[in-house]
């Protein structure tokens, strides 16, 4: 449906994207996902005909388009900022596209409200946008790109503006609406759950460049380097040395006097070379007996956990956070209190070192 082959961008000399490519096969939803600069908007406006890559090539249904202009492409955008018109009512907002595609006119009420409806909002498509909540407004914008059936669906972070609850309930939402019409979508984000909840496949990019593309579990479970380890989740990072490595696809690490075992990657490492581990905080747990002895520093309650945050002395006074989903009392987490804590070595990770920070 959507190839993307070796596109590049340059603004002024800096490069924007850097050699991207993906494909993405019909009614899939796709999230690129990365930081602030990291090239993810760019890709998306070079995809809708906002912007001219400098290299590469962008196909839909194996045509080139990245030399179209945005109105001669099919295909249905949601912006961070919506982009409705004020003086419009929601019937008339999602009609509009209709309207300048010269569609019949007799078929348009039936067919905005059919949308509409799809939306949740029948029975509001008289309310100005102003009468609407946010949610709303964002349900408007859904039934827009939609109403006139693109072949693709682009979203550009549509959903940042909201508070978290109505965010995480309009990310559930729309999922239910892509996948009940089929409709192939692109989204770009920089939040992480949403990557995870909506997607079929999730791009991660940084600096430009596609750092891994897989679905979102994979993504997760097994990161491909070092920056998306640290982008998903909350992930303890330590520096260690490599002492050697198994057949088995494991690996020996020396932290501070201990050796740890950790899951290794095909990578070419020599022993005595500096390595991060990283093991994700929900995968440490508290332990009675074995395990690690940790000092605990902090305790901040979230309602359903407490993020306890531990030094360990035997590792080099290294530093990790775990979540603790226990209902014990508050005294039970007092600073300075000695616990011992735990992992699996499956759990543990293996990068080459980043040389710009150690332990985190």
């Amino acid at each position: 449906m959507v190839r993307v082959a070796g596109v590049t961008k340059r603004y002024a000399g800096a490069v924007a994207c850097q050699d991207v490519s993906f494909q993405l096969e019909r009614g899939r939803f796709l999230t690129v996902l990365g930081p602030s600069g990291s090239g993810k908007t760019t890709i998306l406006r070079a995809i809708a005909g906002f912007l001219v890559p400098d290299e590469g090539r962008i196909e839909v249904h194996g045509v080139p388009v990245e030399n179209l202009p945005p109105y001669r492409r099919k295909v249905g955008m949601v912006f961070q900022k919506l982009a409705l018109f004020p003086h419009l009512s929601a019937a008339e907002n999602v009609a509009y596209p209709l309207r300048m595609r010269h569609f019949p006119k007799d078929q348009i009420p039936e067919r905005v409200e059919r949308y509409l409806e799809l939306v949740k909002l029948g029975g509001l498509g008289q309310r100005r946008i102003h009468q609407l909540s946010g949610g709303q407004q964002q349900r408007v914008a859904i039934a827009r790109a939609l109403v006139f059936e693109p072949d693709l669906l682009l979203l550009d972070e549509p959903l940042a503006a909201l508070d978290r609850k109505l965010r995480e309930e309009m990310q559930l939402e729309f999922r239910r609406i892509q996948q009940e019409l089929g409709v192939t979508t692109i989204n770009v984000t920089h939040d992480q759950r949403e990557a995870l909840v909506m997607s079929d496949r999730v791009i991660v990019m940084e600096g430009g460049r596609v750092r891994q593309d897989a679905p979102p579990d994979v993504t997760y479970g097994r990161p491909a380097d070092r920056f998306v380890a640290s982008f998903l989740g909350l992930t303890n990072f330590l520096r260690g040395e490599l002492v050697g490595r198994g057949p088995d696809g494991h690996a020996s690490v020396r932290v501070g006097g201990q050796d740890l075992q950790a899951r290794a990657p095909a990578i070419d490492l020599v022993p005595g070379a500096p390595v991060d581990l990283a093991v994700r905080a929900e995968r440490v747990r508290v332990c009675q007996e074995g395990g690690h002895v940790a000092i605990l520093e902090e305790a901040i309650f979230e309602g359903d956990r407490r993020v306890l945050g531990v030094r360990l002395p035997e590792l080099g006074d290294a530093r990790m956070q775990l979540f603790d989903f226990s209902q014990l009392d508050r005294g039970s987490f007092m600073a300075g209190r000695s616990i011992r804590i735990t992992w699996s070595p499956e759990d543990m990770l293996l990068f080459p070192a980043d040389q710009r920070g150690g332990n985190a």
